[in-house]
């Protein structure tokens, strides 16, 4: 495949493409077709990197639901407060009906494997989103494919044995209804420039 990037809602510049990036938490019960996934998929082979990591690409509904059962009984116990209290919405699911599920891992040992997976994860979103899909990058599938308890379900989702689960990218078409996302977005983080 060649490896430019696409974009099919005319041609936006990369700068429109982040702007126009939005974490969405709910989907239609649609496929992504397999060309704009294999765009999104190539876009996260081509991003910088320091090392090896690997991507899984999970369409089967009940593997997803296992992981999203999981993460949510995770969530649930926590002892972070906040994920908690997600986990307790009304109608909270931690993989919001996403048809796909993209799973970023890397050797559990490996220096620069979470920053590897997060700049393949930032492609893939930036990708969906020139495709006019709907993405949002997501940890709660840590807690359910990490560590030698969920083992079982980390194979089962094509994790390579000896990897660990960095991050995971959740893709589809975006619901028009959203209760979960942030209606607006913000520039975020402190600046200095040094001259």
């Amino acid at each position: 495949m060649n490896h430019q990037f696409y974009t099919r809602k005319g041609n936006m510049t990369i700068s429109e493409t982040i702007s126009n990036r939005r974490s969405i938490r709910a989907y239609l019960d649609a496929p992504v077709s397999t060309e704009d996934l294999e765009k999104i998929v190539e876009a996260g082979r081509w991003a910088p990197n320091a090392g090896p990591y690997a991507i899984s690409v999970v369409r089967n509904p009940e593997i997803r639901q296992a992981i999203n059962d999981r993460a949510h009984q995770a969530m649930l116990n926590s002892p972070v407060e906040f994920l908690r209290q997600r986990a307790a919405l009304p109608g909270y699911q931690p993989l919001y009906s996403a048809p796909v599920l993209i799973l970023l891992s890397g050797p559990a040992n490996a220096p620069f494997v979470a920053i590897n997976t997060a700049m393949a994860a930032e492609n893939m979103i930036l990708q969906a989103t020139a495709l006019g899909l709907g993405s949002c990058l997501l940890l709660s599938p840590n807690s359910a494919l990490n560590g030698a308890d969920n083992a079982d379900l980390a194979g089962k989702a094509g994790i390579p044995e000896g990897n660990a689960l960095q991050c995971a990218v959740i893709v589809g078409h975006a619901a028009p209804e959203n209760k979960f996302t942030y209606a607006t977005r913000a520039p975020k983080g402190t600046l200095a420039y040094v001259d």
